[in-house]
């Protein structure tokens, strides 16, 4: 592998992003390096996530930011949604059944829009493509967190169209150790996150290449403790009505180059609104899904590799099983995959390539339909089942005049048909001083109930632009600032009647957003400092009503146009730390569903700052042992997060003030010969 990384060694200027992952995992640095490149002014960490070659952090052919286990630990982070908060561009939103997903670049991101990876595994359900955000997946198992802020699609196909946030976990890298963490958080009025963790990874010295780890989590929560106010005069508490309440299971088994994982999750809710009126009593949603994945890699010579995966996902998402209820839902769905990748260091300035990938998807009723929700797929089938092959190719070329990467990947599905979508990226260095200019395609394919409830939905079509500079202002300190001009063809667009219960989704119009991001970093011995910032508004031609807001045409609905966030953490002494988050939200406008004469409610939520502090100390008594303590939107703001578009939804009460204490145990054989 020495090959590849000496080949790709010349970087193109510091920036505040970096990768890891091809459409699999790719080879990932041990936790120590990982942490050095952090700390270091020239990060020597390698990755995938925005390439197919690899490609150190800083030389990633994308907008990419990093950030790392002890970050995240530092910091107090619960899970995604407090990770994702100090991402630039990223912000929420609230969908039907309670259920909270991403927003990017004011652009609502939870249909296929965002892809969510877990150790190389695809997280977004194949039903309706959505991820579900909230106390979802212990981030004391995170080693590092990846987000290419940007299109994905030509690396990851349909499901990538906006963003790509990938997450490394433990997993198989590292050596032997064990971890224990338990949480215990507390509303002001409720129940807050309470969790046990607990993870082993063994590296069998007597058989070279031979490792295992397994890891369980399971947790309560609930996502507020406040009152939710619909549209039409109702409310409820959500004080023992949001529930949230997470299953983990992880394992794997590798040798050498070899390696067989699994991941299992469950996701049990409650919400006191369904789609858009109050609710006489809290409705349960449970999501389930199970990931299997097997991966190889041979080196038949020096200059070339080949990465065969299969991967297995079975699922089920937005279940209600109680046939009493009108919001009854139970399908199935799975996902058979396979994809090969082979790469060719064709001369030592040139890296080439290319591969293909086969997916077989099935949609499946487990319970009759008529009840609820439950309707056949496509009106009368009771099994669907889909086909996707896909080919894909990129050069990349590291050359004193200029980096280039050109990479192009096509897709036909058996339903709706072909997709290809290109990407052209140049980088270059000059001193302290960085650059990126990028030009990506990029699609959002339909997922099987958006075929099923569609009228000949086809895949939605997105052109980005994106210029990044970087400026390395001394030791330990960068600036980063990129633009960006997205716009969208065809959207798919989702809508409900509540007078029928019927959904549909149908292409219509065009989107756009333009705007910028800002980030400047600073890292010394006493700790670490960041501020970051991001604007947006509507971009070129914007037709699509669903998403406007009548009578302020500079911002999307739900989203605000202006996100300001400051984070850090302070050393006070060698084993204690202090770390402050502050994130000021702007304006943000909730749009009711029109009424019979085709007039909607506007709801104006004000600027919002969220205050957290986070206390840890480490090492306490014994080495491995830390103890943190928080405190979360210390001033009580009533933080809330709108539906991004006019289906009806009053805007959900999220991040409520929550007290938090955490105990984590890290054991390694080696603390026995210190």
């Amino acid at each position: 592998m020495c090959v590849w990384l000496a080949l790709l060694g010349a970087g193109t200027g510091f920036a505040q992003t970096e990768p890891s992952l091809d459409p699999g995992p790719p080879e990932t640095p041990s936790v120590d390096e990982q942490r050095e490149g952090q700390l270091d002014d020239e990060p020597e960490v390698h990755s995938q996530v925005a390439s197919f070659a690899i490609t150190k952090l800083h030389d990633s052919p994308a907008v990419v930011t990093a950030i790392t286990a002890d970050e995240i630990r530092a910091s107090g982070a619960r899970d995604l949604m407090d990770v994702l908060l100090n991402v630039p561009g990223f912000f929420f939103g609230v969908d039907v059944q309670g259920t909270v997903g991403p927003g990017f670049r004011g652009l609502w991101g939870q249909e296929g829009k965002v892809l969510l990876i877990i150790d190389g595994k695809e997280i977004n359900e194949q039903l309706y493509s959505t991820m579900q955000l909230g106390h979802e997946f212990p981030v004391e198992l995170i080693e590092r967190i990846e987000v290419v802020r940007g299109p994905g699609s030509v690396i990851y196909g349909g499901n990538a169209e906006l963003a790509v946030i990938n997450v490394i976990t433990r997993g198989i890298q590292g050596s032997t150790d064990a971890l224990a963490v338990g949480t215990y958080g507390q509303l002001s009025h409720g129940l807050g996150r309470r969790s046990l963790t607990l993870s082993g990874r063994k590296v069998f010295e007597s058989v070279a290449g031979l490792s295992a780890f397994a890891s369980a989590s399971l947790g309560q929560g609930q996502r507020s403790d406040a009152v939710f106010d619909d549209f039409y005069g109702g409310s409820a508490s959500m004080n023992g009505a949001s529930r949230m309440d997470p299953t983990v299971v992880q394992a794997g088994v590798g040798y050498r180059d070899l390696q067989l994982s699994v991941l299992y999750q469950r996701q049990d809710t409650s919400s006191v609104v369904s789609v858009d009126e109050v609710l006489p009593a809290p409705a349960d949603t449970d999501f389930e899904s199970f990931h299997a994945e097997l991966s190889d890699r041979f080196r038949p010579t020096d200059r070339i590799e080949i990465i065969p995966r299969l991967n297995l996902t079975l699922g089920e998402s937005y279940r209600d099983s109680d046939e009493d209820s009108e919001f009854f839902y139970d399908k199935r769905y799975r996902r058979l995959r396979g994809r090969a990748l082979a790469r060719w260091a064709a001369f030592d300035f040139l890296q080439l390539t290319g591969g293909v990938d086969l997916a077989f998807d099935q949609g499946q009723l487990r319970a009759p339909a008529g009840i609820g929700l439950q309707e056949p797929f496509n009106g009368d089938e009771d099994v669907v089942s889909y086909r996707n092959v896909a080919a894909f190719v990129e050069a990349y070329s590291d050359n004193p005049i200029a980096t280039v990467v050109v990479g192009a990947r096509f897709e036909d599905h058996s339903f709706f048909g072909s997709s290809f979508v290109p990407r052209l990226v140049l980088l270059k260095s000059f001193g302290p001083v960085s650059g990126k200019a990028l030009y990506s395609r990029a699609f959002r394919a339909p997922g099987i109930e958006n075929i099923s409830l569609g009228e000949d939905v086809r895949p939605e079509r997105t052109t980005v632009y994106e210029l990044e500079a970087t400026v390395r202002l001394g030791e330990g300190q960068s600036l980063s600032a990129n633009a960006f001009d997205v716009g969208v063809t065809d959207p798919i667009i989702y809508s409900y009647d509540a007078d029928t219960g019927s959904e549909a989704y149908r292409n219509l119009g065009r989107l756009g957003s333009r705007g910028v991001e800002l980030d400047y970093r600073l890292r010394g011995p006493w700790g670490r400092a960041q501020v970051g910032y991001s604007f947006y508004r509507p971009g070129g031609r914007n037709d699509v009503e669903d998403y406007l807001v009548p009578g302020e045409p500079k911002a999307f609905t739900g989203l605000p146009t202006h996100k300001a966030t400051l984070t850090g953490t302070a050393k006070v002494l060698p084993w204690l730390s202090v770390s402050p988050t502050a994130v000021l939200v702007g304006q943000r406008f909730a749009v009711g569903a029109p009424d019979e004469e085709g007039v909607s409610e506007v709801q104006t939520l004000a600027p919002r700052l969220l205050l957290n502090l986070f206390v840890r100390a480490e090492n306490v008594g014994t080495k491995g042992l830390e103890i943190g303590a928080g405190v979360y939107n210390l001033l009580g703001s009533d933080f809330r997060v709108a539906q991004p578009y006019n289906g009806g939804h009053a805007p959900l009460p999220v991040f409520s003030r929550e007290f938090l204490v955490k105990l984590t145990y890290v054991f390694e054989p080696s603390y026995d010969d210190e």
